[in-house]
């Protein structure tokens, strides 16, 4: 089975990548991503697309429950 992650992990999971290549500018370019748009992912101002999901190895799912 898979792993679930929460977006605080996810996050977590983001910036460990980032420390391991040295900067958000130097994570971002390798990934061919806006420098600005990896710090507002990290700042949650913006949700992690498809291309942050597929550096990280990670999928969104969204889930859904009964309110009864």
């Amino acid at each position: 089975m898979k792993s679930l992650y929460r977006l605080d992990q996810a996050l977590d999971m983001l910036r460990e990548d980032i420390a391991q290549v040295g900067s958000q500018y130097q994570w971002a370019t390798k990934f061919k991503l806006s420098p600005q748009y990896v710090s507002d992912v990290l700042r949650g101002r913006r949700n992690m697309g498809p291309a942050i999901l597929k550096a990280l190895e990670l999928e969104a799912v969204t889930l859904y429950r009964s309110v009864k």
